[in-house]
This record gives structure tokens, C-alpha cells and sequence, in this order.
């Protein structure tokens, strides 16, 4: 794989990644990775790799977060 293929994967999964992960086992267990996490509007959060967003569900939002993704399609959809 190189930065082209994987900058079309990302360009190509953007619309369809969360009906995809946003379901069943792939929902549940990210649920549980946040579950004891204990935030803090002190907090910033630096979150790499924030996909489409679908995890700052899981994040208060008073706590101040700054999300990267190397896929601007992706980005483009956390911003919503």
C-alpha cells in the first residue's frame, strides 16, 4: 500500500464508515473502551486517527478536543 491507495480507500469508505461501525460489535466495543474513562472539562484531548467522528459521541462535550485524520473525506465528516 502507498499514500494513494490508501488516501481512495478512505475517500471510498467515508460515506459508508459508519453504518458499518456504528453497529453491533464494533459499537459495543468501542462503548466499552470509553466506559471508564473518566473526563474532565480540564481535559484536552488530542485524538488521532478520529475517522468520521463516531467516538466524540463517547466524549463529553465540554472537554476540549483536537481531532486529526489523515483522510480529509473522514475529517470532513468528524467536523459534522
Amino acid at each position: 500500500m502507498n499514500n494513494r491507495w490508501n488516501q481512495f480507500i478512505y475517500k471510498c469508505w467515508a460515506p459508508f464508515y459508519d453504518v458499518f461501525f456504528n453497529n453491533g460489535m464494533f459499537y459495543r466495543a468501542r462503548k466499552k473502551v470509553f466506559q471508564d474513562v473518566h473526563f474532565s472539562s480540564e481535559q484536552r484531548i488530542l485524538f488521532v486517527g478520529v475517522g468520521t467522528g463516531a467516538d466524540l459521541a463517547f466524549i463529553p462535550p465540554q472537554v476540549n478536543v483536537t481531532a486529526i485524520d489523515y483522510s480529509s473525506e473522514m475529517l470532513q465528516k468528524s467536523k459534522r
